[in-house]
């Protein structure tokens, strides 16, 4: 946000000091200090130019100044933003990795035939190996925020309440993820490396973690807007560094609504009742 107080061009004509505030978003350090640059780089452009040609060619003695702030995170410090994004890679890693051996083990081990033999559905067999690792997810995402908050130092602003809300659905994505995945392979090793190519690649590159995803293109910006990391990183850096409640983060919120259940039913469809 751009400040510019009353009176700006006749208290600079009449050579004034004057000066503008610019508020940047410090929630993220380098794209934070990105925006300060092309504001200062803005500003050095305005007094070269654009002032002479709206106020004539007087001289200044005190040409406007810029002063730059950082909302969210004043000190612009990296564990601010850091530690609540490592929050949604570790919830997504660890979880879809345990679900999808837990599956895949019973495949190798020749176990996965009571499933063949036995009326229970692809849904209760899935569920079944799905629930307790979203209990063990949930235990590791208090445990993370703890880290967070009392050994980081991270301040935390918004609602508890809403973070551990997405956080259940966020892990129910993550475990779905694993059952989806262990449909696809046969050995816990093939499992191991597909959960972490489908769960790292894409929460570190695509998700906004570094770069935002509104500056990509192509197919990492189409994967950027669909895969569960984005949205509960956008809650996690909402509600730790900005103080958001459930209502000012409900577009990210639908998100995980509508993967979690699609998720669950892609492994559904794709888990083999019957060996051939």
């Amino acid at each position: 946000a751009i400040e510019i107080p009353y009176g700006f061009g006749r208290d600079l004509a009449r050579g004034q000091s004057v000066e503008i505030g610019a508020w940047i978003d410090g929630s993220m350090p380098t794209r934070g200090e990105n925006v300060r640059g092309y504001v200062q780089g803005m500003h050095a452009h305005w007094l070269t130019t654009k002032s002479r040609e709206i106020l004539g060619s007087a001289i200044f003695a005190q040409p406007a100044t810029i002063e730059t702030r950082f909302r969210y995170n004043p000190d612009v410090k990296s564990l601010v933003a850091m530690v609540p994004a490592m929050i949604p890679l570790l919830l997504m890693l660890i979880p879809s990795m345990l679900t999808a051996l837990s599956v895949v083990r019973e495949k190798e081990l020749g176990s996965i035939v009571n499933l063949y033999v036995t009326p229970v559905s692809r849904l209760e067999f899935l569920l079944g190996k799905q629930l307790p690792y979203i209990a063990l997810g949930m235990l590791n995402y208090f445990l993370l925020v703890l880290f967070a908050v009392f050994i980081f130092q991270v301040p935390f602003t918004g609602s508890f309440l809403t973070l551990s809300f997405a956080a259940l659905f966020y892990v129910f994505c993550a475990t779905s993820l694993g059952l989806l995945i262990s449909a696809f392979t046969r050995s816990q090793i093939a499992a191991l490396f597909g959960t972490a190519l489908l769960t790292l690649v894409p929460a570190v590159q695509f998700s906004g973690m570094i770069d935002p995803v509104s500056s990509m293109q192509g197919a990492g910006r189409w994967i950027g807007e669909i895969y569960p990391a984005t949205h509960f990183l956008t809650i996690s850096r909402g509600v730790f560094s900005k103080g958001l409640s459930y209502t000012d983060l409900q577009s990210a919120f639908i998100a995980l609504f509508i993967a979690a259940p699609a998720l669950l039913f892609m492994g559904v469809m794709l888990l083999k009742k019957q060996e051939r």
